[in-house]
């Protein structure tokens, strides 16, 4: 699980079915998606929810709810819009701006979310999204935040958040906490009110209120600019009825959008659950990022980590001599099965100590290939140069958050007891630093999590302990191979 073609497996082939067998583990909340040919953004998404015996922060709430936001785009990702997000002509590299928010498959305005006469409701909110970022609040109500990803935290009350692309956050309500002045004296009492989704405008590298995309078809009414505020219903009752007072009503300060508290993406000062549980080991590794965007030879925009853009075509990691003995990010021979035939000989370099950093220094091989010891504690600096933020996400593993240019200070302040998640976002022309345990031997990818940079090649690969994976007897199963020769 938690693979990616080129990466752990073959793809899947048209008509042809495969299971899975997992653990399941870790417990939280989770989602599943398509990591080929742009497919989660045409919509191949779900929720996964581990269910653990005892969940903490349960005797808060009675019943939950799962809401999943995500982009909605008119036309079809894997071919019109991607094919014109990575063509010359687009000599700026804007990413397909969206043409609509949907929450559970719903727009805006739609969506009734029913308490079934329960006043203490737990949420758990997905972003499933290809590129926004939104911010999230419910009107009149404070939040209570007990999930991060997948890690229980002691409950953090909060008017509003912001979540990046990935990111997972669980909180609680409680109804009775409703602030009552939110509905002005001259009003009816309502018997609902709004869940708000809004996007963050400064995701986006156009002016969302007038861009018409080159690509846009021309059909009435047209043309229709993106609206970055998406409302959902919670209805007290079965009536559903809409709230009786204004949507842009804004006088209670627990749904002040400008709060101080939704600043930090990461939310930082959330605080582990079980803390005995979170132990933070020392690094004994380092490993320096630096996040760019340029035009490629053929002036096609690419994202760039160390001045290597990946590509899942061998002959195509672009900028870059291959050489025959080195790994290759191949659809007919994933990484995994080359770590397997050929553990000893990868072609990549062992960490080295360098003048700037007294750890040892996890090495590529050029093509955006890292090598990793097992059981290795690495520490990540991600700088980003670009003006725009990244939520970047480890697969096989997660990690903890150390600290960010914007919440610097949270390095000496959290020191022990870091949160552990599995995206980090990265803030805009900034940086981020977090520590992973290298203790899941395989082939993951570190990678942007908005769709068109995972497209544009801001990606890499981490091979993991390839002698502990035969230690461990792994064997690729033989209908796996299967797929390699009947697709291919």
């Amino acid at each position: 699980m938690d693979g990616v073609v080129d990466v752990t497996q073959c793809a899947i082939p048209p008509s042809g079915e495969m299971t899975y067998k997992f653990k399941a583990q870790p417990a939280g909340t989770t989602w599943y998606h398509g990591h080929y040919l742009n497919q989660y953004t045409d919509g191949l998404i779900g929720p996964l929810i581990i269910r653990r015996q005892v969940e903490p922060n349960q005797e808060h709430y009675d019943t939950e709810r799962i809401l999943m936001v995500s982009d909605w785009y008119n036309d079809v990702a894997r071919t019109k819009l991607l094919s014109w997000y990575l063509s010359a002509q687009n000599t700026e590299g804007i990413e397909p701006i969206p043409d609509a928010i949907v929450v559970n498959g719903k727009f805006s305005q739609s969506l009734f979310v029913k308490t079934s006469g329960a006043t203490r409701i737990r949420f758990r909110i997905i972003n499933a999204a290809a590129f926004s970022m939104y911010t999230v609040s419910i009107d009149g109500l404070p939040l209570h935040i007990i999930e991060l990803d997948q890690t229980p935290v002691v409950p953090y009350t909060v008017s509003s958040f912001v979540m990046n692309v990935a990111q997972r956050v669980s909180f609680y309500v409680n109804l009775n906490e409703f602030d009552q002045t939110y509905v002005p004296t001259d009003l009816p009492s309502t018997k609902s009110i709004y869940i708000r989704f809004k996007a963050n405008p400064e995701m986006y590298p156009v002016d969302i209120s007038s861009y018409i995309a080159p690509y846009a078809t021309q059909c009435l009414p047209y043309p229709i600019f993106f609206n970055p505020l998406y409302l959902a219903i919670l209805s007290f009752d079965s009536s559903d009825s809409l709230p009786t007072y204004p949507v842009n009503q804004a006088t209670s300060e627990s749904s002040n959008q400008d709060s101080e508290d939704q600043h930090d993406v990461n939310i930082l000062c959330a605080r582990p659950f079980n803390p005995a549980s979170n132990v933070v080991p020392n690094a004994t590794h380092y490993l320096k990022l630096v996040i760019t965007f340029r035009p490629d030879s053929h002036n096609i925009t690419r994202g760039y980590l160390n001045n290597v853009t990946y590509s899942s075509d061998a002959i195509n990691v672009r900028n870059k001599a291959i050489s025959m003995n080195a790994m290759k990010s191949d659809k007919m021979l994933p990484l995994l099965y080359q770590m397997v035939a050929n553990s000893a000989s990868l072609g990549i370099p062992s960490p080295i100590i360098t003048n700037d950093n007294p750890l040892p220094v996890i090495q590529s091989d050029g093509s955006g290939h890292y090598l990793v010891p097992y059981q290795a504690v690495v520490d990540i600096l991600l700088e980003n140069t670009d003006e725009g933020e990244h939520p970047f996400h480890l697969h096989g593993h997660s990690f903890w958050i150390i600290s960010t240019s914007d919440n610097p200070q949270a390095e000496q302040l959290y020191r022990g007891a870091y949160i552990q998640r599995d995206v980090v976002s990265v803030p805009a022309s900034g940086w981020a630093k977090i520590r992973f345990l290298a203790n899941n031997p395989g082939a993951w990818l570190f990678h942007c999590h908005i769709e068109w940079h995972m497209s544009a090649g801001l990606i890499l690969a981490f091979l993991v302990g390839p002698n502990e994976l035969l230690a461990q007897d792994y064997m690729i199963a033989a209908n796996q191979k299967l797929f390699c020769q009947k697709y291919y």
